[in-house]
């Protein structure tokens, strides 16, 4: 069960494959192996070729997957003794850490947990880093966020992080009491940059676990209601609300995953995971054929007329057909130079160059999901979107870094293309390509018609 990612993805292939030569739809449900306790589980995140999934328990409790099937090697990150500062925050804290969330952010993984007592809105978030999950070293940055005891406080737990097409990063939270609240995060600090803003429920409403995911248009806001923490008897259900803004306002309330589906009762906390062009929502659930145990569990989330759902019957993953989301650096084949920002500018109208590697930030991008075929590429440094320059379709338009604002110059198509990719102007149709097929440092990029030469291959490689 140790295969990697491809290997599990072209099984599935092949299962589908099958299930529409024989005529029928069904399909076997993905079953995890291994360890695979969970409760509050994390959004899968990755370091290399391996998968990370942290969630409730003693000391921020994690285990790790190379395929995402079987999961295995448990740690913590405090052990039996955590930071200070939570004592002073909520004095009766026991060392377990609830409901954690984690996320890439530059040159390090953040790792999000909440501190608090059952029932009680005396809560904090913190937030810990480590610049290699595989091999960390995590350093404790202190409280993001908390909450004071009262009625009608959005209260700190239950943080869900979320970068947004233009490469911001927004942290969801809150848990009955004064219901759900949303803030960005300052990605050097991981602490918050804006105010919060309450954006649903309220009132003691029975609502938490919020998780904020953008498909298209719409931003989608994920939340449980019910009574979780009961085994068997837990009322947990999955809900589901949309809006045109991260801030709202989310409406048309909708219920995503019912209270029980077949041995899976009481599910609750979403994660969502792009990988291949598919999207995986990890949820937990309490297995009625092994005592109410709370388990991790992963289904595959799919549009229709602007809502998703959910299944275990992965037969069309073949239709996928798509990119990762992740941090990437692209060299090219050619001279083997990394795509940069010049001078590791941040400015808008930055220009985007070759050059040899220096692990500068200025050389890495995010590549983030419109859920079109397309992506944006935001620079990890300045947080601006790669751009063709004054939405120009002329061959040997420059190729800079603009705010992003959803333009056609600043949406992508990757093209496979053996071990490497070309990557597609939406607007044009035109190429990344390294002027004058130079092999210098410096060399300008400029989108020109496909001409089949290797200075229009990029390779493209995790940042980590």
């Amino acid at each position: 069960m140790r295969n990697n990612i491809l290997r599990v993805l072209a099984a599935l292939r092949l299962v589908g494959l099958t299930a529409l030569l024989l005529g029928s739809t069904a399909a076997p449900a993905l079953d995890l192996t291994g360890i695979t306790n969970s409760h509050d589980p994390s959004t899968l995140l990755r370091d290399g070729d391996t998968y990370f999934h942290f969630t409730t328990g003693d000391g921020v409790w994690y285990s790790r997957s190379t395929d995402l099937v079987h999961w295995h090697s448990p740690g913590d990150i405090f052990g039996s003794s955590w930071p200070a500062w939570i004592n002073t925050a909520v004095p009766d804290f026991n060392g377990h850490f609830w409901a954690p969330d984690a996320i890439q952010m530059g040159d390090y993984y953040y790792v999000y947990y909440s501190v608090s007592t059952f029932g009680s809105s005396r809560s904090a978030i913190g937030v810990v880093r480590t610049a290699s999950l595989k091999n960390p070293d995590w350093q404790d940055l202190g409280m993001v966020v908390q909450s004071f005891g009262g009625r009608d406080e959005i209260n700190a737990i239950d943080a869900a992080l979320f970068r947004d097409h233009d490469g911001k990063v927004y942290m969801s939270y809150g848990s009955w009491f004064g219901g759900l609240g949303v803030a960005e995060i300052d990605q050097n600090s991981g602490k918050l940059a804006s105010a919060v803003t309450k954006i649903y429920g309220g009132g003691h409403q029975s609502i938490e676990a919020p998780y904020i995911s953008r498909h298209g248009d719409y931003y989608y806001l994920f939340f449980t209601r019910g009574l979780c923490c009961r085994g068997a008897d837990s009322t947990y259900q999955v809900q589901v609300a949309r809006a045109a803004n991260v801030l709202g306002p989310y409406t048309a309330e909708r219920n995503l995953l019912p209270n029980q589906d077949g041995k899976r009762k009481g599910p609750g906390h979403v994660g969502v995971l792009k990988q291949d062009g598919c999207q995986y929502v990890s949820t937990h659930y309490y297995d009625l054929n092994d005592g109410g145990k709370a388990k991790l569990d992963i289904q595959r989330m799919t549009f229709s007329a602007g809502w998703p759902s959910l299944t275990h019957n992965f037969n069309s993953i073949s239709q996928c057909g798509g990119v990762s989301e992740g941090l990437y650096q692209f060299s090219s084949r050619r001279s083997g130079k990394l795509m940069e920002v010049a001078g590791a500018d941040g400015s808008n109208g930055g220009n985007v160059v070759q050059y040899e590697s220096n692990a500068g930030l200025h050389q890495a991008w995010y590549l983030l999901d419109l859920g079109t075929g397309q992506y944006s590429l935001i620079n990890a440094n300045s947080l601006k979107a790669l751009d063709v320059w004054e939405i120009s379709t002329a061959a040997g338009a420059n190729i800079a870094q603009w705010n992003y604002w959803g333009s056609a110059g600043q949406r992508w198509q990757i093209r496979p293309l053996s071990n490497y990719v070309e990557v597609e102007s939406a607007l044009s149709g035109m190429l990344l390509d390294v002027e004058g097929a130079g092999t210098g440092n410096a060399a300008n990029i400029i989108q020109w018609p496909r001409t089949g030469r290797n200075n229009q291959h990029w390779l493209m490689q995790r940042r980590y």
